[in-house]
């Protein structure tokens, strides 16, 4: 019997590839690898979950706070609490007021209000859109440094020269936002006498506007006057054209002043609907009206119309014409106040020809 003897290379391979501990060691390896390779996608995927998670948090938080804004006024009308048995709930936090605002208005800039030039008639309104600004954007004004440096550069004219002569530094206005505001206030704002304000509003008359135009002005100067409800209502009934007071005899008078204006509004809008519709269907009232709503007539011209007549349907004479050219009297009918051009009868008599 005889072996065969292998060449001490391949021995030495063949042991090798057969030594079980090496195997093991080799396989240990690629699993440590693998793990690791696996650690390294499981962090990643842990990262964009957590940075998920994140994002819907701040997206429930929107839809709650939206949720809660929208069915509130619904929900208080519906329920209706006893005042006496429910507290009052506790004022919000600077924090949570910001927190629930800047969420539903975060894609919306207030634009900067317009330059101040020193107006007293637009004070109020200029400090009333830079507190807008303000609120909007808390984070951008700390401190009451930077609103009075924001308003100051929003500043024009007298205004502005006003600014340079009260702060000479900008570096420290010497003073809070409080105080700035009631010297603001006290130089462009000036508080109209309430007496004046009241004899205005009683001397206040619609006259030829429609009355949605007049009740802006009335309402401008009702703020100012200071009167109660029952006054107001009082002075604005007696402001309105007489047509509008005899619609408003035959229906009962509504109780705040919000709903007589609207009342007189909706009245007003149906009158002027009812009259443009009765011009085009008539064409003697078109007429009409348009000689009722022309401007003051100008003086006649120095030749009158070739045929004047009276009401007698008789030539008037020469002196009988100078007569009237004199006193401004009408070359058709003799009255006063009006001229030819714009007499009702002969504009009667000329319709009553035409049919």
């Amino acid at each position: 019997m005889w072996v065969k003897k292998l060449p001490p290379s391949m021995t030495e391979q063949s042991g090798q590839d057969t030594d079980p501990a090496e195997t093991l060691r080799r396989t240990i390896r690629e699993q440590h690898t693998i793990i690791q390779t696996h650690d390294s996608a499981l962090k990643e995927l842990s990262n964009r979950q957590a940075e998920t998670n994140s994002r819907l948090d701040e997206l429930i938080t929107f839809l709650q706070a939206s949720s809660r804004q929208a069915t509130a006024p619904a929900a208080a009308a519906a329920s209706a609490p006893d005042p006496a048995a429910t507290p009052p709930p506790a004022p919000p936090t600077p924090s949570s007021s910001v927190s629930t605002i800047q969420p539903m208005f975060s894609g919306i800039q207030p634009l900067s209000p317009e330059r101040f030039a020193g107006e007293t008639g637009s004070c109020r309104g200029f400090l009333l859109q830079c507190s807008i600004l303000f609120n909007h954007s808390p984070q951008s004004f700390p401190h009451d440094n930077a609103k009075i440096s924001f308003i100051i550069s929003r500043l024009s004219g007298q205004a502005l020269c006003w600014a340079e002569s009260r702060f000479p530094s900008c570096l420290d206005y010497g003073c809070t936002f409080e105080e700035f505001l009631r010297e603001f206030k006290m130089v462009f704002s000036r508080d109209a006498d309430k007496a004046t304000d009241s004899r205005e509003l009683w001397s206040l008359k619609q006259g030829q506007r429609t009355v949605s135009e007049f009740a802006i002005d009335f309402r401008i100067k009702a703020v100012a006057s200071g009167w109660n409800q029952a006054a107001l209502k009082s002075a604005y009934f007696h402001a309105l054209n007489e047509q509008i007071k005899d619609e408003l005899a035959t229906l009962d008078e509504p109780a705040t002043l919000d709903e007589f204006i609207n009342l007189t509004i909706r009245l007003d809008n149906r009158i002027r609907a009812r009259k443009r519709e009765k011009s085009r269907a008539d064409p003697a009232v078109r007429l009409f009206t348009a000689t009722r709503t022309s401007p003051p007539a100008v003086p006649p011209p120095a030749v009158p119309d070739p045929e004047p007549m009276q009401l007698g349907h008789t030539r008037l004479t020469p002196e009988e014409r100078q007569r009237r050219l004199r006193s401004k009297l009408c070359l058709y009918c003799g009255d006063s106040g009006h001229f030819i051009s714009n007499c009702e009868l002969r504009l009667k008599a000329q319709v009553r020809q035409r049919f």
